[in-house]
Order: C-alpha cells, then structure tokens, then sequence
C-alpha cells in the first residue's frame, strides 16, 4: 500500500497573509484543493492525508469540506513529517510514501505516478526525490563563482520506503529535505518543470494561476500522434476558410473512409444558427467529431457597437449552440473549437474579436468538466496569427510570413487534442516554439 502525505502545516510566515496561504484561491480553489484532488488520480496510491496547522485541526473545514484525513502538524516541518509516519505506521500497511508541499500546487498527477513508480522494489535506490536545474549564476560569499552544474535545486514530492524511513527519521533534526534524514542514501533524482513552481510569496499566487493553464503544443518536435479517423463522422464548421478547408483537404488525403459534413454558410449561417439547424441539415450523420474553425472579425474602425452582435455570435455563441447539440446526441463526442492568442491580452484595434476568444476560453474551462460526464471532451487550440487570407484582411496591412502560423501548424495540434482523449485544454501553437 502506497500513501500519499500532503503538507500543509506551514504558517506562511514569508508570505505575510491574514489567511495562511495554502487556504488561499488559485482560479476559485483552495490551493490545497489541487494536490489532493490530484493526489486522489494517481492510480499508484492507495490513499491520501494530510497534514495541517492546530487550528484548521481543529475547526476540521478542510477535513469535512474533502472528505480527507487531517493529522496535526507540530512545531516544524520535521515534527509535522514524523507525525504523519506516526500516524501512517499505526492505520496503514504502508510500503512507499510520498512527501509533498501544498505550496507546489501544480504537480500532475502523471507526475506523482512517475515518482512512486521510479521508486522500484528492487531497492536499486533508498529514495526518489524532485529537483530542478539552477538556471542563474552562483556565487559563494562576495567573490567566489562556483559551477551551478555540481548543484541542484531539491523540490518536493520525495518518495521512501515507508519502513526504512520511519525507523530512523528524528524530528529534532533541523535538514529541511527528507532525504537527508537517510544515511548515505542512495538518491535517484527525477527532473521537475514548470509544475514545481512554489507559492512563497503573494504574487507567486497570481502566476499560478496562470501557469495552471499553461498548456502548448512543441511544433518543433515534429511529434506525430496516431488517429485513426477512418469510419468517423466529423463535422467541420468553417471549411471553406484557410485553416477549416486544409483541415479537409488533409483529411481526404490521408483517409479513404473518412465522413466529411462541412456546411457553407449559406447553408449553416453560424450568426443565426441553432440546435435544429444542425440536426436538420446532419440527418442521419451522426458526427464523432465536431471542429469549429470559423471566426469573424472586425477593425474597431468599423464600430464597436456596430459589430458587437456579429462578431459574438459567430465566434461565441455558435460554440454554445454546437455544444447544445452534441448534449442531444447521447453518444461521445470530441470537440475542438479555435481560440486565437488575442484571448490573452486585448490587441488594440481587433477589440471585439479578443473579448469573443476570451469568452470562448472561458466557456472551455467552465464547461469541460461537466461535459466529460456527458461523454462530451471539450478543447481549444489556440494559435498565433495562422498564415491565412483572413489575417490580412483582420490587420489591414501585409504580415511578413515569418510571423505566422502555418496551417498545417494547427491540424497537428488539433489531431494531438483529438487523439489525447483529454478535455479542458487551452492548447496554445506558438512560431518557432
């Protein structure tokens, strides 16, 4: 039985807040929310504690509010880590433990498998512990530059043996890092990212949230994912556009007994369009997947008010009457709707065209999850400016190549949405990334 221990004990002392920080919101969740949430995915561990402050001991919200069991923490975090082997010896045949900080909220939980599972029952290796790469310069008081590469950063989660570590682990200890607490041990390291970003300070809360969704598609690996789209159904909106009659094209070039319904606007009109529409004009053809590649955009100079209905209809509320119907289809359904990297920040000039994205992101991240319970996976790509007719036009001005998007940039990242059986994506394809 493998257990994971989430520590939370910390009193945010450096972070300077009223509430202690690992109480505080991430995009509307407790930052605890998502290690244990996470945790709780990870197929390779058993069961989940964890470790608080005396008095959310003793109020129990946490506790209640996730169902989760809380043990008190001491006076540091080596009191609050032999608490948790104390109390893990006595309710759980335990064999591998996992350690980590709710300040790094961010871990995946493919990450967490990764670790325990590094972790072999071999015992090639006493322990398994996160690290990270020093990136900036080192110097050892005033004067003496030492080579960063004899150095690591060391990061939670760490994973034991639960026994071995229990038998020997001293509170009174003052090392910080778990491991330490093993004689000569035997460390494999396994390398974190991004996601090992810890909150230590109030505007570490901000940036992730922001590298919450952080999610991108790597052109430059040139990474081919496996779809088999023969024998589907796919429904593509906005095909007669660069991005939607490449997607097309390249779909019938590569797949003899795949079903295209790409409707032209005159005959789905996206401004107005509704449920009935779509069922009416599919018939029989029950798509498996839906893609919507259409957009429209204006200049501001062509009124903002003027052109707020169109714009939104088109590019906002036509993803919402798309998502109404695959509800009625009682069956599961892929969904890939095109953002653009406009929803990030307003661009001046296309103002109405940004808010739409931005709402169109905000749509995929509120409905995903309930989505995926219908059976429905919802995602959106979101490219830079795609080397298209539209983007002259949107700009008003000629557009060096160099700055754009191939289209063929995009169709890989929307077969890798498609195939990665995922939901809730904002998956961002950048140039030259």
């Amino acid at each position: 039985m493998n257990i994971g221990v989430i520590l939370a004990g910390g009193i945010s002392q450096r972070f300077g807040s009223d509430v202690h920080k690992q109480y505080l919101k991430i995009n509307g969740k407790e930052m605890v929310y998502y290690t244990i949430s996470r945790m709780r995915e990870c197929k390779s561990l058993d069961d989940v504690v964890l470790v608080v402050d005396r008095q959310e001991y003793d109020s129990h919200y946490i506790e209640n509010k996730y169902k989760i069991n809380c043990i008190c923490g001491g006076n540091t975090r080596n009191e609050s880590v032999k608490n948790a082997l104390s109390y893990i010896s006595k309710n759980y045949d335990c064999d591998k433990v996992l350690f980590h900080d709710v300040t790094r909220p961010l871990i995946t939980t493919d990450y967490y498998d990764m670790a325990i599972n590094s972790l072999a029952d071999d015992y090639d290796y006493d322990c398994v512990v996160s690290y990270q790469e020093i990136t900036d310069s080192l110097i050892h008081g005033d004067s003496e530059f030492v080579n960063r590469d004899s150095y690591k950063l060391i990061q939670t989660p760490e994973v034991f043996y639960f026994k071995q570590l229990f038998s020997v682990f001293d509170e009174k200890k003052s090392n910080t890092t778990i491991a330490s607490q093993l004689s000569s041990p035997k460390i494999k390291f396994v390398k974190s990212d991004k996601f090992g970003f810890k909150v230590t300070y109030p505007n570490d809360l901000f940036l992730a949230e922001q590298l919450d969704k952080i999610n991108y598609y790597e052109l430059s690996k040139h990474e081919k994912y496996d779809y088999d789209f023969n024998n589907k159904t796919i429904l593509i909106f906005g095909g007669s556009g660069g991005l939607g009659s490449t997607l097309i094209e390249y779909l019938n070039s590569n797949y003899k007994r795949v079903k295209i319904i790409a409707p032209r606007s005159s005959e789905l009109n996206l401004k107005n369009i509704t449920v009935s529409d779509i069922k009416n004009y599919c018939g029989e053809n029950v798509p498996d997947i839906i893609v919507n590649t259409a957009a429209v955009s204006y200049n501001d100079d062509d009124g903002l008010l003027e052109t707020f209905d169109n714009v939104f209809s088109v590019n906002l509320k036509s993803n919402l009457v798309i998502i109404e119907y695959a509800k009625t289809l009682k069956k599961h359904v892929e969904i890939v709707v095109i953002s653009s990297s406009s929803s990030t920040k307003g661009r001046e000039n296309i103002t109405n065209y940004s808010a739409s994205k931005a709402g169109l992101n905000s749509v995929v991240e509120s409905q995903a999850r309930v989505l995926h319970l219908q059976d429905i996976d919802l995602n959106a790509i979101i490219p830079e400016k795609i080397n298209t007719p539209m983007i002259q036009k949107l700009h008003k001005t000629s557009i060096s190549t160099r700055e754009l998007l191939d289209t063929q940039d995009v169709i890989e990242a929307i077969i890798k949405t498609i195939a990665s059986n995922n939901y809730g994506q904002l998956i961002h394809v950048r140039k030259g990334l």
